[in-house]
């Protein structure tokens, strides 16, 4: 596995890694990530001791030398390519797949290393690129261009949704592809048994109806509108709470925008949340909210569903391939007056948010651990044999 993005910096892409290189050595295969090194401040913003996480004793994780790079999340790192990568790799461990989360300085080094040692490479792109447009030095298309580019230097091309091929041009690509699911833990993100919502809420020191946001706090996820929706519902007298968790560059515009907006009171900021803990705090939400533009599919939103409740979702992007009338809404990113009132119906219907959470659950079910790494081992087994095809 190679990635640009890896523990401890937090999101999608570095669970997704993790979960799936843990799953694969409870399989009897030996997983090398390799990923930039952080910094001991990094780990401090997530509270975090400096090491890796154990994942397995068959998961071994090999750091690159980085310098930080602006991002949201105020943790990324950029790592160079190294031109000695392959002889490295394969003095080291020589591998019988390769597969690169990324398409930046380590991305590219996967790519070197498929090249040198004629290793197939199987490439994920997570990233949509018109969605960081605010990020990037160059335009959107010399971005997508480039992106296009290296994962067409793939021996097989995936995304979690078809947005992401959509997007890029299918017919642009010219090696097969198709859509593999980031993988959610069930067991984990699961409904809360029976009696024991009030006594959990109560340990989050949340009193009233909650609706609940969670992942980075960057300009490209949207939430000043969540904010503008429950200033509207405090407006009508709805009485209701938001909680807010991860962290991210926008946290202090969000903070400032909740107080002129005059519902700090009831926004409650709860900071970077270790995996349990977020699953705690989701079972006991009455919905999951995400406005985001930016999602290819959005883990945290699967573990909502996963979780039994109800989501509302932006109508951007990859989201509408995983929300419908049977697990969720989905409301114009744009429109916190639309969201207002999707919010309002919904918190007034308990019976509503009994049957979308039921249908989320049922939604999630298809994104297990497991069934996403069958998907991938016969992936990985079919590009060994050469017998992939679009």
């Amino acid at each position: 596995m190679f990635t640009d993005y890896f523990f401890p910096e937090l999101g999608g892409i570095q669970d997704s890694i993790a979960t799936i290189s843990r799953a694969l050595a409870l399989r009897g295969y030996q997983v090398d990530i390799y990923a930039p090194a952080y910094g001991a401040s990094d780990y401090r913003r997530i509270g975090a001791p400096m090491r890796e996480r154990d994942l397995g004793d068959r998961v071994r994780v090999r750091r690159r030398p980085s310098l930080p790079f602006p991002s949201s999340t105020r943790q990324s790192r950029a790592a160079l390519p190294s031109p000695i990568g392959p002889a490295i790799l394969a003095k080291k461990a020589r591998p019988d797949v390769i597969h690169v989360h990324s398409f930046f300085g380590i991305g590219l080094e996967a790519l070197l290393n498929g090249r040198f040692l004629k290793i197939p490479v199987i490439g994920t792109n997570h990233t949509t690129v018109a969605g960081f447009r605010g990020h990037m030095p160059v335009s959107v298309a010399r971005a997508a261009a480039y992106v296009t580019w290296f994962y067409n230097h793939c021996a097989y091309i995936t995304a979690p949704s078809r947005s992401v091929f959509e997007e890029l041009g299918l017919a642009k690509l010219r090696r097969p592809h198709g859509v593999v699911s980031n993988p959610i833990d069930t067991g984990l993100f699961k409904p809360l048994p029976a009696g024991e919502r009030d006594a959990l809420r109560a340990r989050f020191g949340l009193t009233g109806p909650t609706i609940t946001y969670a992942g980075r706090l960057g300009p490209e996820k949207n939430i000043e509108v969540l904010l503008q929706a429950v200033a509207a519902l405090r407006h009508r007298g709805v009485v209701t709470e938001l909680a807010i968790a991860g962290h991210g560059s926008h946290e202090p515009l969000l903070r400032t925008l909740a107080a002129d907006l005059g519902i700090d009171g009831v926004v409650r900021f709860m900071g970077t949340l270790p995996q349990r803990n977020l699953a705690q705090l989701l079972q006991i939400s009455d919905t999951f909210a995400m406005m985001s533009t930016s999602e290819t599919q959005s883990m945290v939103l699967l573990q909502a569903m996963a979780s039994g409740v109800p989501v509302v979702a932006a109508a951007s992007r990859a989201l509408p391939e995983f929300v419908g009338p049977g697990n969720g809404i989905l409301v114009d990113p744009d429109d916190p007056a639309a969201l207002a009132r999707v919010l309002d119906d919904l918190l007034a219907a308990p019976e509503q948010r009994l049957r979308l959470g039921s249908g989320g659950r049922t939604s999630a079910e298809k994104f297990a651990v497991e069934t996403v790494t069958d998907e991938w081992e016969t992936l990985y087994r079919s590009v060994l044999q050469g017998s992939v095809a679009a």
